[in-house]
């Protein structure tokens, strides 16, 4: 009959460093173990000639660059143990970080002049592109754009229409295409940043009505346009406006 034993120990870890990657600084960094939870087990097996081993460690570790705080997990089971190459070996060991972070996940961006639905969708979709959930990101980036319209009361916008005559009219709509022409026509985007738009409107689209799969790249892409929308029609202006005020006030004092 197998005999288990386990044992538990706290603070184990504590003051030790790591390197991970950190979201805040978008790069591996030292953490400091500022507090941990282990365990630790056995099983024997023949009598004790052979057992099998694990162990798990719980731990709230903190950046020593920007000093922001996560969680790290470590596992370690024996039977992973195994060789993969002619002088490596896995050594069973496999880390989680908590959020899921890597060089291929993105830090949420704090945008403070964003409306709050705004910033909520926005942060709803990173966290699907760090989970990997490609299409979700693609629907939310979509929606993003739905909702960016509504909120600057863009209802809709022209297009330009080939007649059969070969000659063209103007004609306005209320989809998203529309929209999006009609963020331009008053004067939020340029008409090259209307046009990235419509580019997330094709992926959103086909992910949305073809369950289409985006690469990682594609919307690593699409969210620095997103990110640039909001800097460019919310967060610039804000801190233009606050400039002027300072130097109004400055000269008022003056």
């Amino acid at each position: 009959m197998a005999e288990i034993t386990e044992n538990y120990e706290e603070g184990k870890s504590i003051d030790s460093i790591v390197k991970e990657h950190c979201a805040q600084c978008g790069r591996s960094t030292r953490h400091m173990i500022v507090t941990s939870y282990d365990h630790r087990g056995s099983e024997d097996y023949d009598g004790g000639s052979f057992s099998i081993d694990w162990s798990s460690s719980h731990q709230v570790v903190q950046c020593q660059g920007c000093m922001s705080s996560s969680f790290r997990q470590v596992n370690w089971f024996s039977e992973d143990m195994h060789q993969i190459g002619p002088d490596e070996w896995d050594d069973g060991e496999r880390v989680t970080l908590y959020p899921k972070r890597s060089n291929n996940t993105r830090a949420i961006k704090e945008f403070w002049e964003v409306p709050n639905n705004l910033r909520r969708i926005y942060r709803e979709s990173i966290d699907c592109f760090n989970n990997d959930s490609f299409t979700l990101t693609a629907a939310g980036l979509r929606a993003l754009i739905e909702g960016l319209c509504a909120e600057l009361g863009v209802i809709d916008g022209p297009k330009t229409i080939a007649k059969k005559d070969l000659t063209q009219e103007v004609k306005r709509f209320s989809n998203l295409e529309g929209k999006i022409s009609g963020l331009h026509e008053k004067g939020f985007l340029t008409e090259k940043s209307a046009n990235l738009l419509h580019e997330h409107r094709f992926m959103g689209n086909a992910a949305v009505h073809e369950l289409a799969h985006p690469s990682r790249d594609e919307l690593a892409l699409a969210i620095e346009i997103i990110e640039h929308t909001f800097d460019s029609i919310f967060e610039i202006p804000a801190k233009g406006d606050e400039l002027k005020h300072r130097r109004v006030r400055r000269a008022k004092k003056t």
